[in-house]
């Protein structure tokens, strides 16, 4: 593919230079050669036309769409992302100028072109996000009603009328953060942008996206200089809580944000605690590594409600393997929930690389049957140890998105759960949720469907 793309750029070069040598620079001639030997690399979109799909868009198309399993059951979803980076500063180690040229190639160069490049010097952030690459996909409105609708894979806004597939009833959503740099502000204040991003993407929907929002405050920063900061964040009125990874692993091969131990560093514990005072949450992702140190920091302040994201993350790729990690994540988990009441459990994560269940790798993606039975002993362990009440599924889209489809990824939830009483199962879809993060639901059925930012 490099070497397709390399021919193409020279051979577009070659008939501009032949072109100009022959004074035919304006002519028919030189604009449909030149023409020619763009389309091989450039996508549609430069000119206006529907784009061509990522890789793991494609492969999701690939798949048999299947219907929604109690489609009337109201929902929350309460983990996901959004993100541009056309239009989002990622922290990537490349000018944002020049990430804006590379997103006019087709998405398939485009995304051989960085695992090629600076991802061959971060096999990490392969191995724990998959060589589908989430992370480059633009994924925003238009991208995640497509899911929750259970329409094609896509940038188009969405025609209701384009699918007639049931679809899961999200009646709201939670916004996660997920990395953004403001280029200019202190690092306490450099995310604050994507709470107003975010904020926006409420409006544009109607609340129906984004109905709560977690930012992120860095607290390693300590008090004072968090402060300014949560005070910032406050003032977005869907905000309800902050993430602040502690994901950290001895495995050199994934992805590692943070330092090793961060949740003792006392000026994160400083500025910790100002999380009571702004009466917001805190999420956490980490990995099953860390969830001693979350027990640890959740006993040292009982009074602030903190949400363990996917399940503590289990971590059964090799070296560790499936059965081992099971096997020592389960006895973390209990800890956890029996020591810190405050603690609820997102279940939700899975379907990740990290996980070891590999069905990215499949030539095809996985019906919820086969995701049910996969991830059935890790869910029905949280809800044994943290109990109906302190458990809500989320989907963690799109980074899930590598493993399976939205319409999936709920159906394999309702398979899982589907002998439990018809209060326990409206709590871990519905009531558990709102009733965490606070949410103001309304009618969301009037959306503005033309909208993306």
């Amino acid at each position: 593919m490099m070497a397709s793309l390399k021919d193409a750029a020279t051979g577009a070069a070659t008939v501009y230079v032949i072109c100009s040598l022959l004074k035919l620079k304006k002519s028919k001639l030189f604009l449909s050669v030149l023409a020619g030997a763009a389309s091989s690399f450039l996508s549609r979109a430069v000119l206006g036309l529907k784009r061509e799909l990522y890789p793991l868009e494609a492969w999701i198309d690939s798949g048999k769409r299947e219907k929604a399993i109690e489609p009337a059951r109201p929902m929350i979803d309460p983990h996901h992302h959004l993100w541009d980076p056309r239009m989002h500063n990622k922290g990537w180690p490349i000018n944002i100028a020049v990430v804006r040229m590379l997103y006019k190639l087709k998405p398939a160069i485009m995304t051989s072109i960085f695992l090629n490049g600076s991802l061959k010097d971060n096999p990490a952030i392969v191995t724990t996000f998959s060589k589908f690459m989430p992370l480059m996909v633009p994924y925003m409105i238009n991208e995640m009603l497509r899911d929750i609708k259970n329409a094609a894979q896509g940038s188009e806004p969405l025609n209701y009328d384009e699918s007639n597939i049931p679809s899961h009833n999200i009646k709201g959503t939670v916004y996660i953060e997920c990395g953004w740099i403001d280029e200019g502000a202190t690092e306490a204040m450099k995310s604050i942008g994507e709470a107003a991003m975010a904020q926006e993407v409420a409006k544009k929907t109607n609340n129906l996206l984004c109905t709560g929002i977690v930012g992120h405050v860095p607290l390693e920063e300590g008090a004072a200089e968090c402060r300014p900061a949560l005070e910032s964040l406050v003032r977005y009125p869907n905000v309800r809580g902050i993430r602040d990874s502690l994901a950290s692993s001895v495995h050199e091969h994934i992805f590692s944000p943070k330092e090793m131990k961060a949740a003792y560093n006392p000026k994160f514990r400083e500025a910790f605690a100002l999380l009571k005072e702004y009466d917001l949450s805190y999420d956490c992702w980490l990995y099953q590594e860390n969830i001693a140190d979350l027990r640890d920091l959740a006993l040292a302040f009982p009074e602030t409600t903190i949400i363990c994201d996917h399940v503590g993350n289990p971590i059964g790729i090799e070296p560790v393997g499936l059965e081992k990690s099971f096997e020592t994540w389960k006895p973390l988990i209990k800890d956890l929930a029996d020591q810190c009441p405050n603690v609820m459990c997102k279940l939700s994560g899975l379907a990740m690389a990290t996980t070891g269940f590999d069905f990215h790798l499949r030539k095809l993606p996985p019906t919820s049957h086969e995701l049910a039975e996969a991830w059935r002993p890790y869910i029905l362990h949280c809800i044994d140890c943290f109990g109906v009440d302190r458990c809500m599924f989320a989907s963690n889209f799109p980074v899930d998105k590598i493993s399976c489809s939205y319409t999936n990824c709920f159906n394999a939830f309702k398979l899982i759960v589907k002998d439990f009483g018809e209060e326990e199962k409206h709590k871990l879809f519905y009531q558990n949720a709102v009733r965490i993060y606070r949410l103001n639901i309304a009618d969301n059925n009037k959306l503005n469907k033309n909208s993306r930012i």
